[in-house]
């Protein structure tokens, strides 16, 4: 008569994500979100424009044109898109290129999902 051997039960919990190292990949993984404080305290959502993205392609290229010389106006008739998102496009790059300098880094511990990244309050305190 054979004997039965119990074969071990493998545990069903799953591992923790790995700790992304820095906060540039974090965000380009989009496990990192960006947000600016409003005086009301509500948060407003900024836009993390990673590389080799259309997005950010698109950015670079209005970036281009205003270090030529166009005016956003102009820039904005030319794509068919208003004031404002030329404008957005121009701060989400910039956002991004302070991201992948390091300049936020000290802002995110590894863990929280959101990262302050602005303050209407230390705005006003450092123009004072």
């Amino acid at each position: 008569m054979a004997t039965k051997t119990a074969t071990p039960k493998t545990s069903s919990t799953k591992a923790a994500p790995a700790q992304t190292a820095t906060l540039a990949k974090a965000a380009a993984q989009g496990t990192a979100r960006f947000y600016r404080q409003r005086r009301n305290q509500t948060l407003r959502n900024l836009p993390y424009l990673a590389p080799s993205t259309k997005e950010r392609t698109r950015a670079e290229t209005v970036a281009k044109r205003r270090e030529a010389g166009d005016t956003i106006a102009t820039i904005a008739d030319d794509l068919k898109v208003s004031v404002a998102t030329v404008r957005r496009m121009l701060t989400g790059l910039l956002l991004a290129q302070q991201v992948e300098a390091g300049m936020h880094d000290g802002k995110w511990n590894g863990a929280d999902k959101s990262v302050v990244v602005g303050n209407v309050g230390e705005q006003e305190a450092a123009a004072a």
